[in-house]
């Protein structure tokens, strides 16, 4: 006769999933290199704004700051993400973002090759931040 009360035979346990860390360094890289596409967008936009005597404000203001502050919003929304893993809208635009700098850093390969190692230019910024993203927003979420 068994009088044992365990009850763990019949409830199914999940196994903790081992890339939960591997999506944090992720996110957290992706995260950092939409920061530095930001400010290397703001500061070339800045310098062009500066050379250019017809330049508009209204335009730097919209494709030169606006743009980078949308980035920069983006990499919040990718640093919550890689820490707290919920949310699914979030994730999908951490995937859309990946995959949008990726396509961003195989157009700088094709077009411009010379600029990829540029810290001004997009190339490094997406060549970084682009898989990362996307392997931050396709590796499974740890359950609790």
């Amino acid at each position: 006769m068994d009088t044992s009360t365990s009850t763990r035979t019949n409830i199914t346990h999940t196994p903790t999933i081992r890339f939960f860390r591997s999506r944090r360094l992720l996110g957290g890289i992706g995260s950092l290199a939409l920061i530095g596409l930001g400010a290397a967008h703001t500061i070339t936009n800045a310098g062009g704004f500066v050379a250019d005597p017809d330049a508009s404000w209204p335009l730097f203001l919209v494709f030169g700051v606006g743009v980078s502050l949308v980035l920069w919003v983006i990499a919040v929304i990718a640093w919550r993400f890689s820490r707290r893993g919920v949310g699914r809208v979030m994730r999908v635009i951490v995937a859309v973002v990946g995959a949008l700098l990726c396509l961003m850093a195989v157009n700088v390969l094709r077009v411009h090759p010379e600029i990829v190692l540029s810290p001004a230019g997009p190339g490094l910024w997406s060549l970084i931040g682009g898989p990362a993203l996307l392997a931050a927003a396709l590796l499974p979420v740890r359950t609790r």
